[in-house]
């Protein structure tokens, strides 16, 4: 399980909400494993993270384009590369019907690249928006 308290919160409140309910999913599709839920029940709390990620990105790359954030092209292609990954992963464990594919990916993968993720390029994101935010 991810401890939501050594997740970095960032100057942008907004974010730190999100990154808390995105620990939230993956905390319980990890528990979903854990407890070998049936496939219908994980795939229904997969599914719910993938839409989940999809609008956070959506809406942190509308943030950036609207206060014209320098480094936006470079954070985009970061989400759609972890997008494109996550969604072969649960193709993959949609197809061989392996927890263990999910499981090394949810519970290893993804909380490492979360901290490293918001450790770099959203602390900066969230900082120009914070600056940005208060010359409005």
């Amino acid at each position: 399980m991810i401890d939501l308290t050594l997740i970095p919160k960032v100057a942008y409140d907004e974010m730190n909400a999100v990154h808390a309910e995105e620990v939230e999913l993956l905390n319980n599709i990890e528990n979903l494993l854990e407890n070998s839920a049936p496939p219908e029940q994980i795939n229904v709390a997969v599914d719910l993270l993938l839409d989940h990620t999809r609008e956070h990105f959506a809406n942190e790359e509308r943030l950036m384009q609207e206060i014209n954030f320098p480094a936006f092209r470079m954070h985009k292609h970061e989400h759609d590369r972890v997008l494109t990954e996550f969604q072969y992963v649960i193709l993959d464990w949609r197809n061989k019907k392996d927890n263990s594919i999910l499981e090394e990916y949810l519970t290893s993968d993804i909380p490492a690249w979360l901290h490293q993720h918001i450790s770099s390029m959203d602390t900066v994101t969230a900082q120009f928006i914070a600056m940005s935010k208060k010359d409005i």
